[in-house]
């Protein structure tokens, strides 16, 4: 039968036999060696370690990097890793290899083990076995101790020959990527909802909510809708995600009797989308989604309980307090087309398109569960 281990009583034991079955062995090859002109070495590691199973919904098998390694390629990384502190790397069992990317837990990473590359070799949970890595990080001599970066900078500063640049008309603001002026060096000034023109989504054209989204969109607000057995928004692409929002939304049908959203306007641009419909209409929510029912005794079958499932801010506008408006915006509207309630389901690290818990709270939303560390389900009853 599988072990039943715990991650911490798994890297315990690992510690304690380092020493004993485990042996690294680095090698830096130079800039020149894997790409000229592109800044970057390569780290390679050599280690052995137990392979382990995590019985998630879809089960993964993992091997623990080492502590020592795993604290040098957390410093090697720096600017390279992405999401959480992943670290693209290949991975190497005998003469098989591929691309995979090391996930952080514990002050260690742990190294995926696929089953095109397990199964075929045999290798189960508790087997130990033997893996080699090359890591792609900046160039260690390129990268400098901030505190020594500092006094350079003052020294140029400081410098008597030095010319200083006249401002130009419009050094005093940058241009994002919309088009609106951002005050350099501050916050730009807090929207009022007076300010804010706020529409159900099928009162607003498709353009205009292009707009908002941005040319390099790929969720297209569809990551709870899809069905269960679609796999990842990236396998189904954007190319086939935006219509079915477009679908969904009705954008520019104002006679539609349903709409899963709301549009922003400023000074008549379109600046921010709001996601709010009923919790049943997102298939994943019900199904691959542990956040709303942790802990909860929930009817997944209730209509009538609504969700507030996605924020956007088109660039150039954010950080002005637009996601809070849409909130508010949204009870409105949720309870105006008959909800019982409206649920959201923030991060409090991630201040991404779940939304923060300050931005329920000024909506009116309280909080009912904490099914994880970063996450809070927030919810106001009308």
């Amino acid at each position: 039968m599988p072990k039943e281990q715990t991650t911490k009583a798994r890297n315990a034991r690992a510690a304690a036999r380092e020493g004993e079955k485990v042996t690294t062995a680095w090698r830096r090859l130079s800039s020149a060696e894997v790409r000229a002109g592109d800044g970057q070495d390569r780290l390679e590691l050599e280690f052995g370690g137990e392979i382990f199973q995590w019985r998630g919904p879809a089960p993964y098998y993992f091997v623990t990097v080492p502590e020592e390694p795993s604290a040098e390629l957390k410093a090697a990384s720096a600017g390279t890793s992405y999401y959480r502190g992943k670290l693209r790397v290949q991975a190497r069992i005998g003469d098989t290899e591929w691309p995979t990317s090391m996930w952080p837990k514990d002050g260690r990473y742990l190294v995926p083990i696929r089953d095109s590359v397990r199964k075929p070799r045999g290798l189960a949970d508790g087997d130990t076995v033997t893996i080699h890595l090359t890591v792609a990080v900046r160039a260690l001599e390129k990268r400098q101790d901030p505190a020594r970066a500092r006094p350079a900078r003052a020294t140029r500063k400081a410098h008597p020959g030095a010319r200083r640049r006249q401002p130009g008309s419009g050094d005093d603001q940058r241009v994002g990527r919309s088009g609106a002026g951002v005050v350099e060096g501050r916050r730009s000034p807090q929207v009022t909802d007076d300010q804010l023109r706020i529409i159900p989504a099928n009162e607003a054209t498709w353009e205009d909510l292009q707009a908002i989204m941005g040319v390099r969109a790929i969720c297209w607000c569809q990551r709870y809708k899809l069905q269960p057995r679609e796999g990842c928004m990236y396998r189904v692409g954007a190319a086939e995600l935006a219509p079915r929002l477009r679908e969904q939304t009705a954008c520019g049908q104002p006679d539609s009797e349903t709409t899963t959203g709301l549009v922003a306007y400023l000074d008549g641009e379109p600046v921010g989308w709001c996601a709010v419909d009923p919790r049943t209409a997102n298939p994943r929510l019900l199904s691959q989604c542990p956040t709303p029912w942790v802990g909860r005794a929930e009817d997944k079958t209730d209509a009538s309980v609504w969700a507030v499932t996605c924020f956007a801010t088109r660039a150039g506008y954010r950080r002005r307090g637009i996601s809070r408006a849409l909130a508010r915006a949204a009870v409105d509207f949720a309870r105006q087309r008959g909800a019982r309630a409206l649920e959201g389901y923030p991060h409090t690290t991630e201040f991404g398109h779940f939304g923060t818990p300050g931005i329920f709270a000024a909506a009116g939303f309280v909080e009912v569960s904490r099914p994880s560390l970063r996450r809070r389900v927030m919810r106001i009853d009308f």
